[in-house]
């Protein structure tokens, strides 16, 4: 078991790391937790053993599992997935709730990840899917099928080798064309964030499995996401 002193190292370091790869200086991490700068300080610098109540301001200022502080190095440092053994989400459209996006969950497991990646089935059509917007960035990839892109009311038809950058913040939306529907990658980016963007509203719809159909059921809770 560590003793106080290594254990304070350890996390001071660990809010240190998290705070810059969140690009906040320290001032800003102290006015939005209410701490004071003197105190982050000593904290980071592991000269002061944060309480539960200091440690669970910043992690939620932070976007990061308190327990991410604690863990051991090495833990859940990566992950490997496989093809029929993903999670595999609906994902759909407000106000209608109609189905939008199936999402292959690629990464799903990863302890306070940076990057959110699945690949995304294009599964509404025009006057089905409402535009959203999120956190960070988003990158996609097009693997199959023509889909048309709308970001900040312009669309771009997109194929298979086409790609995509855009802030989050910024209105989107992606359908199929043709009878076809388009498979792409995509990627979140959420800076210092850990849980998923992927999972508002969304309604678990098994694992992926090459060849079989996969049904729907409603979550009893829906999650938070774009």
């Amino acid at each position: 078991m560590q003793n106080k002193v290594d254990l304070a190292k350890k996390i001071g370091s660990r809010v240190k790391q998290l705070r810059s790869e969140s690009g906040l200086s320290q001032k800003k991490l102290a006015e939005s937790t209410g701490l004071s700068p003197a105190l982050l300080s000593r904290i980071e610098n592991g000269l002061a053993m944060p309480s539960i109540t200091t440690l669970d301001l910043i992690s939620s200022t932070l976007k990061a599992d308190i327990g991410y502080f604690f863990k051991d190095d090495g833990e859940d440092s990566h992950i490997v997935t496989h093809p029929g053994n993903r999670r595999v989400v609906l994902s759909r459209s407000k106000p209608r709730q109609s189905p939008a996006y199936k999402l292959e969950l690629l990464a799903e497991g990863m302890k306070n990840p940076f990057m959110e990646p699945a690949i995304v089935t294009y599964l509404g059509r025009d006057d089905g899917v409402e535009p959203t917007t999120h956190d960070g960035q988003e990158f996609m990839y097009v693997l199959e099928g023509r889909a048309k892109l709308t970001v900040g009311g312009k669309d771009y038809i997109l194929k298979a080798g086409h790609a995509a950058y855009w802030n989050g913040s910024i209105p989107h939306r992606a359908i199929s064309l043709g009878q076809k529907l388009a498979r792409s990658i995509h990627v979140h980016l959420i800076p210092g964030r850990w849980t998923g963007t992927f999972q508002h509203d969304d309604i678990p719809a098994g694992r992926s499995k090459s060849g079989e159909e996969v049904k729907a059921r409603r979550p009893e809770h829906p999650k938070k996401r774009s």
